[in-house]
């Protein structure tokens, strides 16, 4: 099988992002940003400079769509900065919310400087979010208000998604129809929104605006169900070991489809397992055998296969060039096909 890595070119988008984004916060000087310049790895704790950013997928996203279409980078990266931060602020926040400590092997922002101080990080980064949507070029001003209007209304989303996440974690009765709502708004809704503005910032056909609208909903989707799926079934030497979100108690895809398939018998003594203040390794086991009983595995792993095939049609259907299209492919099978 073939290796299942971003495109390169995704590399230069992140460079060419984070020089852009460093140059804005130059002038920032408030201590408060050094907790900004931690989250996006800049620098460490003790404010000594490193380069531990994350992979920018959304951003990317955007400027290879934009780039597809015949777009200028320098014209994309206000927008694309916009989504980082957007993206990097609701995740400072879902660190309080789910008190984590550990954020891509290092402390979160409110493990070291507190959960008051984390909020306001967070919330400030929501602001510069939607003040870095100012610098975009002046013949674009037609199309600025459209910009400003759909980012605001996926914060909404992105918000309201989170907040029907933590209303789940105490709650069995969910279905997954209800789940995929959830993830529609909490991660999808910010990667369908980086493919609609990328496709909207050059002018293109209704027939591209619909396809990257689609690709883009389709992709955000796959990212939170291939979490799911390596929350059970991961490589404990890849960073997910087999069943951890079942030791965390989490509601994700997996064992909401348990709960769902499972017949009264089962489904009594699975809650009951959820319901204990901690889950052991037997506990964790007992749920892996229920899962084997009812095919979960086989479900997720087809639920993952149509979205891809779907995505690949959806691809192929755009109006762009055979290049272009084979990246956007590579973008596909990285989601279908990591094992991290």
């Amino acid at each position: 099988m073939i290796k299942a890595e971003l495109p390169k070119i995704f590399e230069s988008y992140q460079h060419q992002l984070n020089t852009y984004t460093k140059l804005f916060y130059k002038d920032l000087n408030n201590e408060l940003y050094q907790t900004h310049k931690y989250f996006l790895g800049w620098i460490d704790e003790k404010g000594k400079e490193t380069d531990v950013s994350g992979k920018s997928f959304r951003p990317s996203l955007m400027m290879l769509i934009n780039e597809s279409l015949g777009g200028d980078s320098k014209n994309v990266l206000p927008l694309a900065m916009s989504i980082e931060l957007f993206h990097n602020f609701s995740l400072i926040h879902d660190d309080i919310e789910d008190k984590d400590e550990i954020r891509r092997n290092r402390k979160t922002v409110w493990k070291i400087w507190g959960e008051e101080i984390g909020i306001i990080s967070g919330s400030s980064m929501h602001a510069l979010a939607s003040k870095s949507l100012d610098l975009i070029e002046k013949k674009y001003n037609n199309k600025k208000i459209y910009f400003r209007k759909l980012i605001n209304k996926i914060c909404l989303a992105v918000i309201e998604g989170q907040y029907l996440d933590i209303s789940f974690e105490s709650n069995f009765n969910i279905s997954v129809d209800n789940y995929t709502s959830m993830i529609e708004k909490k991660t999808g809704a910010l990667i369908e929104a980086s493919a609609i503005i990328g496709a909207n910032i050059e002018n293109t056909t209704k027939e591209n605006l619909l396809n990257f609208s689609k690709i883009g909903k389709l992709f955000g989707h796959m990212f939170q169900i291939k979490d799911d799926y390596l929350g059970i079934w991961g490589d404990h030497n890849l960073g997910k070991p087999v069943g951890s979100d079942i030791i965390k108690k989490k509601k994700s895809l997996p064992i909401l489809k348990l709960i769902e398939s499972s017949n009264m018998i089962d489904n009594k003594n699975i809650k009951m397992i959820f319901s204990s203040e901690i889950l052991d390794d037997k506990s964790k086991e007992e749920i892996l055998t229920y899962m084997k009983k009812y095919s979960i595995q086989q479900f997720c792993e087809k639920k993952l296969q149509n979205i891809y095939k779907e995505c690949e049609k959806t691809i192929e259907n755009l109006e762009i060039d055979t290049i272009h299209k084979n990246i956007f492919k590579k973008i596909n099978y990285f989601l279908m096909y990591r094992d991290k």
